[in-house]
Order: C-alpha cells, then structure tokens, then sequence
C-alpha cells in the first residue's frame, strides 16, 4: 500500500536534523526574565542619556546659558567702555574742574569773595 502525501511519517525523525529539540524550548517565565532585564537596561541607558547630570537636556541647558552669559558679557564690556569714555570726557571739561573746585574746596578766583552762610538752628517749637 502506498502512503498518502498527507500522512505523517510512521517514525519520528532523526534527532540530527531537527532545529531545536521539543525539550529545550527556553520558559516562558525565563523569556519574560530576559525581556524585564533588557527593558531595565534600555530604561537606565535612556535615563543616563538624557535626563541626568550629563545627560542631553542638561547640557543643552548648559549652552543655552553660556550663550547667553556671553551676550551679557559683551553687553557689559559695551557699557563699561561708554562709561570710561564718559568719564574720560568730563576729566577733561576745565568747567567741572572749576566746579569741584569751588564746592568741595572752597576756592575763588582772584577778586572774588566767598559768603558762607550759616545754617539756621532748627527750634523744635513753632
């Protein structure tokens, strides 16, 4: 009698020539195991590449104000050199110098006089 396409064979194959042996399939509970683990690890690599001390964000932080502390630093050495040279300008003014002269020192020209006038003593009645 010959057998049918569609029948199994009468005897199982050799084992030399099966993928994998019927007993060695890995459990499910060790296939979840190793799923956890990995899913662990892609967890702490996500979080160490971006969220901590060294991480994507806070660098991108860090030159967000580096940047703009340098913005700030050239706006400053602006102001200082406007302020130098304003301060340079009224050194050389000879009425600011007369000025200082006459208040602070108390100084006159020649043929002039100088009134000083005493301040009134405040009375604390009216």
């Amino acid at each position: 009698m010959m057998r049918s396409p569609y029948e199994s064979p009468k005897q199982p194959p050799v084992r030399r020539f099966l993928r994998r042996r019927p007993d060695d399939r890995p459990s499910r509970a060790r296939r979840r195991l190793v799923l956890m683990a990995a899913a662990a690890v892609a967890g702490f690599l996500a979080y160490s590449f971006l969220l901590s001390d060294t991480g994507l964000i806070r660098i991108a932080g860090l030159k967000r104000e580096t940047e703009t502390l340098r913005r700030e630093k050239v706006e400053l050495a602006l102001r200082m050199n406007d302020a130098e040279r304003r301060r340079q300008e009224r050194a050389r003014d000879p009425m600011l110098t007369e000025r200082i002269a006459r208040e602070r020192f108390h100084l006159v020209k020649e043929g002039e006089i100088l009134y000083r006038y005493k301040e009134p003593a405040s009375s604390g009645t009216r």
